[in-house]
């Protein structure tokens, strides 16, 4: 490519790299500081009490599920039980279950009722409000809009993903003439901060591919289980129409039977995280919905799926997740950093921050150039 090619490739990305940036500047900056937050959700719930905590041995026997769903139906006898889940990492001993009002088939208006699974009796606030996690995870990941608020997440990541690859290109020719990491002080806080900027990007560069990239898949979650229901759930749900309907409040086959079904089905390593009842949006009017996790490696991130009739208890089909939804599964903890630990989740802070730094440190570069054009402006026409 000759000088002039070269150019204006490298004006092209200077201009995608300012503009892109300065756009997204203000929402990136919210979406750090939320972020930065959510990283260590587990811990805020857990000193919050959000989630109840069971008060008895981890070994110590449980009651069948369906005792303590038939007791939090009796808690709540104007609500229907939408789904069930266990969580033995995170929460052991407790059931989680999402309830709603009896006429309810989504999950919108829903509220998570627990259950000791030792006792099966309800335990915790009988009348959770919203929690400062959930209250931040919304902004972050919807921006209080629901799925649209998603995909306006996705077109920001998108711009955060532009002014990253175009700031590669503007910076190749920076660092054949400077040597990396040298910041020229005493020339200017400009120049200072331009070489911060210019170090510090490089620095969190891979970092920050990563969790944008992840964050613009992640923006279309709620349109992809949207197409899986178009496309599979809409089949199953022909079927289920030709079939005998059952009560959606209390199937024939109870919480207890489909657990064990899907338990007798589920490939070894796979055990099973959460059970959808029949009549809701992600069901059909006849059949559970089970959804399976993996017990190590990536398949911890992984989720199966399988139906399960209402009436017979019997398996009716596991259809295999698509792509999209494995990669959109993937996503989340590449882009949270929760599934190493503490240190972990120190360094996505530690990276989160060095991010907000640049950020507004690069609205502050153009900040500072647009002030100092009027100067110099100013300057050449007095001398002449």
């Amino acid at each position: 490519m000759n000088g002039s090619g070269t150019s204006r490739w490298f004006r092209v990305n200077l201009w995608l790299h300012r503009w892109t940036g300065l756009i997204a500047t203000l929402p990136f900056l919210v979406l750090c500081l939320t972020g930065t937050v959510l990283i260590f959700h587990e811990e805020i719930d857990h000193a919050l009490g959000t989630v109840p905590v069971s008060e008895h041995a981890p070994d110590a026997p449980q009651r069948p599920i369906s005792e303590a769903v038939a007791n939090i139906r009796a808690a709540y006898p104007d609500e229907r039980v939408l789904s069930v889940g266990v969580d033995p990492e995170h929460h052991p001993g407790v059931l989680l279950a999402v309830t709603a009002p009896m006429a309810a088939r989504s999950f919108d208006d829903a509220r998570v009722r627990f259950a000791d699974l030792v006792t099966a009796q309800p335990t915790g606030d009988p009348d959770p409000g919203p929690t400062l996690t959930g209250f931040l995870l919304e902004l972050h990941a919807q921006w209080f809009l629901g799925p649209l608020g998603e995909l306006i997440g996705a077109l920001i990541a998108l711009l955060v993903l532009i002014a990253l690859l175009s700031g590669l290109v503007v910076y190749a020719p920076y660092v054949k003439r400077i040597a990396f990491g040298v910041l020229r002080r005493g020339r200017g806080a400009r120049l200072l901060q331009l070489d911060l900027h210019n170090f510090i990007g490089a620095v969190v560069l891979g970092w920050a591919l990563v969790v944008t990239a992840t964050g613009f898949l992640l923006g279309f979650g709620t349109a992809a289980i949207g197409l899986w229901q178009m496309t599979e759930l809409s089949g199953l749900r022909a079927e289920a129409e030709r079939m005998e309907p059952v009560d959606p409040v209390q199937p024939p086959a109870d919480v207890e039977t489909a657990f064990a079904a899907v338990r007798a089905a589920a490939p070894e390593g796979w055990w099973v995280q959460s059970l959808v009842f029949p009549g809701t949006e992600f069901s059909t009017p006849r059949h559970y919905t089970a959804l399976l996790g993996g017990s190590e490696g990536v398949q911890e991130r992984m989720f199966r799926v399988v139906i399960v009739d209402a009436k017979t208890g019997e398996v009716a089909a596991a259809p295999e997740v698509p792509l999209y939804l494995k990669a959109i599964a993937l996503s989340e903890p590449l882009h949270f950093g929760d599934y190493g630990g503490l240190p972990l989740k120190l360094l996505w802070t530690a990276c989160t921050w060095l991010t907000l730094f640049i950020t507004a440190n690069g609205a502050w570069l153009w900040w500072a150039r647009r002030r100092r054009a009027p100067r110099a402006s100013a300057t050449a026409e007095a001398a002449a």
